[in-house]
């Protein structure tokens, strides 16, 4: 089902936030989006310069022309700074009643400054009633618990109110971690007896954030006519925003606050193959490759548990590749992943099309096997051919023939997706007609980033985990074995390479590792 959602909020003309960030968010949702507009707002990157406020008789029409005609599954209520025009939606909402109701309450700005005079929140907080989820920021959240200004200050305070919050209105709360301090963000959904959905994900430094608020709220909402659960919304909502804020400066629109890439995943699987090449930018710096590139030592807070590269070249692979290994463990799916509260359908729609990318993946190793000199490769390349065909594909088709996801299985794609076709063409492709050195570079994420992540996953392992099997499989010793070897091949490939096939090579290694970033991060939207 498409869900039609209805914005009723002001207008921002750079298309950042407001109205034309809701119809936005809308779509990228997966809904049909429509909107009233409230007021005109005359805005850009940099702030507001005037706001005019049509009669409130122009926003009646406009409600009532599209409640008319139209079934309306879900409301995202945004700015409506007069009380005039508070209470004619209140009005409005009586008689149409919708299933979902997502209220922003516009009352102050994060920089703290009120957007409303006291009247209007009276006023404002009679919308209560009828939400199904309020999504204050944290300044507003303090005034809506009557705290102090700048007393939420960590995720426990903030939690902790919205909790109050939803008890008072028996509305859910969103809690935005954006808001908040720390390396870390951490959103929630919480109710009168506490949190019932979390994400996490790394906080992205940039000051592309225009619209955040607005873009959350009404793309919550669309996931919540879909049918989504509240952690399932949640989970789809949190990634998609992190990476369209991850992709924001891209966008390069306006010198102030800039908007957010609201559409940046409908383009990169328009075209897959764009999205690894532009990204290997950094790359320049390889030069002719004669000795390894010094890379700088991590600045990560957490560094992550990793199998240690066999020598100098493969060290400098591991330095060029660490920040995509930190953006694909703190994508959404692998954090709902570790966490267990992954949903069944997610974890389908990824085992389908791994599957899909096993069998070719094979190809690509047999294609080395092939095509090393040493008996020693030949035997390695093809035995992890072997494994691959008889104990992971054994894995999914144990796991899909399952009685319980036999419905999901409906709902899910079978055939490849674009970025699974992507993935395997690029690497067959680097198998079959690149010299040996760049084949090996290009399967090894296949074997390095798998097992990093795995190692990564160990710590939330347990006994009662959904997912323990297929953990535990990229946890098996044969498979840290395995993984040293292909490394110390390719240590030793890129040892006796010339410099220019050592530059392929690195190049076909970082795409590789792309390619795995984005093929987990597809089974959120799949």
């Amino acid at each position: 089902m498409i869900p039609r959602v209805l914005s009723i909020a002001g207008t921002d003309p750079t298309g950042g936030a407001g109205i034309h960030a809701d119809l936005k968010s809308i779509s990228a949702a997966g809904g049909y989006a429509m909107g009233a507009v409230t007021a005109v707002v005359a805005q850009n990157t940099h702030g507001v310069t005037d706001i005019h406020y049509p009669p409130v008789e122009a926003l009646t029409a406009q409600l009532e022309a599209v409640s008319s005609d139209v079934q309306i599954d879900a409301v995202k209520i945004g700015m409506l700074g007069r009380v005039d025009y508070i209470d004619a939606v209140r009005a409005w909402l009586e008689k149409t009643a919708p299933k979902v109701l997502v209220l922003d309450p516009v009352m102050v700005a994060t920089s703290g400054d009120r957007l409303i005079d006291e009247q209007a929140e009276e006023h404002l907080r009679q919308l209560f009633d009828f939400a199904t989820v309020i999504t204050p920021n944290t300044p507003e959240l303090e005034i809506l618990v009557g705290a102090q200004r700048g007393e939420i200050r960590g995720v426990d305070d903030a939690v902790d109110a919205a909790r109050r919050l939803a008890a008072e209105t028996g509305s859910w709360v969103a809690v935005k971690g954006g808001h908040l301090e720390g390396s870390e963000i951490s959103n929630y959904l919480v109710s009168a007896e506490g949190s019932l959905a979390e994400t996490r994900s790394a906080r992205i430094e940039t000051s592309s954030t225009h619209g955040t608020g607005c873009s959350q709220s009404s793309a919550l909402a669309t996931r919540l006519a879909a049918g989504d659960s509240g952690q399932e919304a949640l989970d789809w909502v949190s990634s998609w925003l992190t990476e369209s804020i991850a992709r924001a400066d891209q966008l390069q629109v306006g010198s102030g606050n800039g908007p957010i890439d609201h559409f940046f995943r409908m383009r990169k699987f328009s075209h897959p193959e764009e999205l690894v090449g532009p990204s290997l930018a950094h790359t320049a710096v390889l030069g002719e490759l004669a000795e390894p590139v010094a890379v700088p030592e991590s600045q990560t807070e957490k560094p992550l548990q990793t199998i240690e590269p066999a020598g100098p070249w493969t060290a400098m692979l591991a330095g060029l590749s660490e920040n995509i290994l930190q953006q694909t463990i703190g994508d959404g799916f692998l954090t709902a992943l570790q966490r267990g509260n992954l949903s069944t359908r997610e974890f389908v729609a990824y085992q389908v099309q791994d599957a899909l990318y096993l069998d070719r993946y094979a190809r690509a190793l047999s294609l080395l096997a092939a095509k090393s000199p040493l008996q020693e490769e030949t035997a390695f390349w093809a035995g992890s051919a072997s494994n691959t065909y008889e104990v992971e594909q054994e894995l999914h088709r144990s796991w899909l023939a399952r009685r319980e996801v036999a419905d999901f299985l409906k709902t899910v794609p079978s055939a490849p997706s674009k970025v699974t076709s992507g993935y395997t063409d690029f690497l067959l492709a680097r198998a079959a007609t690149a010299d040996y050195v760049v084949g090996a570079a290009a399967v090894l994420p296949c074997f390095w980033m798998y097992a990093d992540i795995s190692l990564y996953m160990a710590e939330a392992n347990r006994p009662d985990h959904p997912y323990r099997s297929w953990l535990e499989t990229y946890q098996d010793q044969d498979f840290v074995l395995a993984t040293q070897k292909a490394i110390a091949i390719v240590e030793r490939l890129f040892e006796e390479a010339r410099p220019d096939q050592r530059v392929r090579a690195t190049r076909a290694y970082l795409e590789a590792c792309l390619w795995e970033r984005e093929f987990f991060q597809q089974a959120s939207y799949l």
